[in-house]
């Protein structure tokens, strides 16, 4: 098995089968977490060393850094020290799986190279098929995929010792999926789900958790952390999605669907996850069969 393998998903006439591969993310429960805002942007400019990277400078001296990988492919990172680490922190200096199969500078990657317009009110930040877009007075951002949006914050970035969270706004039709191993459930619509290991088989527990979620509406995300979180997809608020990990950095891959429907937008976004992540273990055909996690459904 890949050590940077989260998890291994399989899609059979259009329902997902979550295979928990490696016990690489262990979490507490989340912290909730007193954030500081971000209060604006600055500016961005097009890396001097690689055209496919923009560097960003939010108010208050706060850094931000996006790195086109893909047409569809790319990663947002805000980090108040400005470290911008290739690989996320482990919860222990035993710990050596590391969330990416390749860094961001691999050949593996097609890098298209990035271009800044300054819109007045807006900074457009275009790499291939995926623009993203930040207002200057708020730092909130958005992502347009060709003329649709298909991402947009309706809060900024909140960031502090304690956590930070995003907030995006959620379509009434929007549908979300992932999170690894949720026992007894994999649509998550209007559910909070916890990406920290709760050690509970049964259902509404989390035995294997992965900080990736996609969208029927066309993105997916993948935060680079190991530390705990958890993600509201309209459970508080119907049309707003609460994201969390109890840290004070934000770091995620994007994946930004060119394909619209269901099964068309499922298959890109684990192909892009994949991109990231490594190709999961194929298993010989004697290990394609109904299998059973525990005993989540027991009291059924």
């Amino acid at each position: 098995m890949r050590r940077n393998s989260i998890f291994t998903k399989r899609w059979v006439k259009g329902s997902a089968v979550l295979v928990a591969t490696a016990a690489t993310l262990v979490f507490a429960n989340p912290q909730q977490a007193i954030a500081t805002p971000l209060k604006g942007v600055d500016s961005a400019t097009v890396s001097q060393s690689a055209s496919n990277v923009v560097d960003i400078d939010f108010a208050d001296g706060i850094k931000g850094r996006i790195t086109f990988l893909e047409d569809g492919i790319f990663r947002y990172n805000v980090d108040p020290k400005g470290e911008f680490s290739e690989y996320a922190t482990p919860r222990s200096k035993s710990h050596t799986a590391k969330i990416q199969a390749q860094p961001d500078t691999s050949d593996t990657y097609s890098k298209p190279s990035a271009t800044v317009a300054d819109k007045g009110d807006t900074i457009e930040i275009t790499g291939g098929k995926a623009t993203v877009i930040l207002d200057k007075a708020t730092g909130k951002m958005s992502i347009k995929s060709g003329d649709r949006v298909v991402v947009s914050e309706s809060a900024s970035l909140d960031l502090d010792k304690k956590g930070t969270v995003q907030t995006l706004a959620k379509e009434k039709s929007e549908n979300f999926f992932g999170g690894g191993t949720q026992n007894g459930r994999f649509l998550h619509t209007n559910q909070t789900i916890a990406i920290s290991n709760t050690n509970n088989w049964t259902d509404g527990g989390v035995a294997s958790p992965n900080p990736f979620y996609w969208t029927s509406d066309g993105y997916g995300v993948l935060r680079n952390t190991f530390a705990e979180g958890s993600y509201d997809f309209g459970s508080t608020d119907s049309s707003t999605v609460t994201t969390l990990h109890s840290e004070n950095e934000f770091d995620a891959y994007y994946f930004v669907a060119t394909n619209e429907g269901a099964s068309n937008v499922a298959t890109e976004m684990l192909q892009d996850y994949y991109k990231v992540t490594g190709n999961p273990v194929l298993l010989p055909e004697y290990g394609f069969y109904l299998g059973h996690l525990n005993a989540y459904n027991r009291d059924g």
